[in-house]
Formats: C-alpha cells, structure tokens, sequence
C-alpha cells in the first residue's frame, strides 16, 4: 500500500515527502511538475521508495483510476495555489477551483478508491481578523473569520472535508498548519506568500545585503520538518479526540528573526544585513507588519506531539541544510 501527496512537489509537500520516504513508506508525489533534481538527490539516500506521477486533481476520475492503480490507502490532498493579494483580484475563480472544488473531487476519489485516511490541509489563515484580536487561538472557541480568498478556501476545505468525511464515511482529520519556514521553500508559481526566511536566505546566496523592516511583528512561525512530523503524527493517530488540530510551534518568534540574519552571516562570507523604518529601503518580505496572537498546540500536545525545533536549533538546522543543499532555493 502507498501514501500519496498531491501537490508533493511544492514546500509543505516536499517536506512531508522527506518525512514519509525517511520512514520507509512508498510514496506517490503526485503534481504538475516533476519533483526537484535536488529534493531527488536527497531523497535517494532515504529507505523508502518514490513514485512520480503528473495529473490534474480536478479530474476526478482520472486521479481516482490513480489512487487505485497505485494502491494508496492514505491521501494528503496537498495541492493548491498559495495566492495573494494580486493574484486574489486577477483569478479568483482559479485559486476557488484548485483549493476547493479540487479538493472535493480528491475526496470523492478518495472515496471511491477505498482510502483509509485523508489528512485535509487547512491553515493558519482560517483564523483571519482573529489573529488581531485574540492573543491566544484554539480550535475551540476562536472564530474563524478569513480575510483573503485563500484562507477562505482553506476554511471550506476543512469544514466540507469534515462534513463530506461523515457523509461518505473517510476518515478525514484537518491540519492548520502555521508559517511554515525551513527546507524546500522556494518560488514556484503556485506560491505567492514567499517567506521572509527564505528572504534572507536567498539574499545571503546571492551576495546581497538585507534589510529588514525596523519593527517586526510576532508570528506563528513554524519550521518545516516540525510540520511534517505533526502531519505524520495526524496521519497515525489512533481513534482521533478531534477532528481538527493546530500544527505550529506554539510560539510567537517575531523579532528573533534577526536571529536567522545573524546565523546567516556568520554561515555566508560577506554577508550583511540591517533594519530600516524607510519602506522603499526594505527587501525582506512580510505579508502581515501588525502582532498576531499566538497558535495554541495544546489540543495535539495533549495526543502526544510536540514541535522539536526552537528557533535557535531550528536556524543551525537550516543553516547546516543549506550548506548541503546549495542548489535547493
């Protein structure tokens, strides 16, 4: 039997991929681009075998004939289009086609391929204006009230996942997930939020100074190969307490970015950085300058998991990745 990761080849997929082939599963990536000559490389050290196969989810009965044919019994319907603002007012209809109604018809595929477990890719954004207003987000008693129409498509995702999930007895269990950071970030079309991390990082490789914004706001910060882990840790999980879970450090970072900035340049020979209160100054990106409120992890600590990387080890992690990895932004 196999795992397979729609969307596998973009930055929480390619994550989640390591993650499963580190364990020894058979994993099928399935995406519109192949996965990357350096996430191949890497991954062909890993005891676990990889599958690669092109397809568009919205057609489901052609991933349906897939999911049979390569025998998979548990599904991350990860693909997606991360939009933006720009994005968001040029396309909407698309990023609505993609996230939602593609998502239903891996479900409805699911579904009829006798899969086993969905874990539904939700996120940080369903909680929207409720970042702003609440110091302390549960999946509880926290509204959700998304703001763009990619954190909107995400709430729909979780809440038709869970509904259809009943209907159509699947077990389907929901991830929001956090900012993510770390390994495999890049530029790939489908992802418009690009992350001041990797900001950073691309800037130290290609010889150019930093500047970052002179006040930095507190943010849910979470770094890849955590998340991975917590959507293993969902994927195994034996008679589920919920059905949604927040996956994140259960920190708020903020300013200790400038942290990564100095990881960077004592890692990266010439590299420099500073902050800046001039907007027209600044290179590194923020989708949101004001705090937010802090994910509360209790709820999937409380069924035994726990992030592993604080920002200090996560950054020497990053650092040392890179370093093996140079080809990877």
């Amino acid at each position: 039997m196999a795992v397979m990761v729609t969307g596998g080849t973009g930055f929480v997929g390619i994550n989640l991929v390591e993650a499963l082939l580190a364990r020894g599963e058979h994993v099928v990536v399935a995406a519109l681009d192949d996965v990357p000559a350096a996430a191949r490389r890497a991954f062909a050290r890993l005891p676990g075998k990889l599958e690669a196969v092109r397809c568009d989810i919205r057609d489901a009965a052609a991933f349906t004939a897939l999911l049979r044919k390569h025998q998979v019994d548990r599904l991350f319907p990860f693909a997606a289009i991360t939009s933006g603002p720009a994005r968001e007012a040029e396309a909407p209809e698309l990023v609505v086609e993609v996230n939602l109604l593609g998502f239903i018809a891996q479900l409805r595929a699911a579904r009829d391929a006798g899969v086993t477990r969905v874990i539904a890719p939700s996120s940080s954004s369903v909680y929207g204006d409720s970042y702003f207003s609440h110091a302390l987000l549960n999946e509880a008693t926290t509204p959700c009230v998304p703001a763009g129409v990619y954190g909107t498509t995400k709430y729909a995702i979780e809440r038709c996942g869970l509904r259809l999930g009943e209907l159509w007895g699947i077990d389907v269990i929901a991830a929001r997930i956090g900012s993510v950071f770390g390994p495999w970030e890049r530029d790939t079309g489908l992802r418009d939020m690009i992350g001041p991390h990797h900001d950073l990082a691309r800037l130290a490789a290609a010889g150019q100074p930093a500047v970052l914004p002179a006040a930095i706001p507190a943010s849910a910060w979470v770094y890849g190969p955590d998340v991975a882990r917590g959507l293993l840790h969902l994927l195994d999980m034996k008679n589920p307490p919920h059905r949604s879970f927040n996956i994140c450090s259960g920190q708020n970072w903020g300013d200790v970015i400038t942290r990564w900035a100095d990881t960077l340049a004592e890692h990266v020979p010439g590299f420099t950085w500073r902050q800046s209160a001039n907007p027209a100054e600044v290179n590194v990106r923020f989708t949101e300058l004001r705090p937010r409120g802090r994910m509360d992890i209790a709820r999937i600590q409380a069924t035994g998991w726990n992030p592993e990387f604080a920002p200090d080890t996560a950054y020497r992690h990053y650092a040392a990745w890179l370093a093996a990895n140079p080809d990877a932004l």
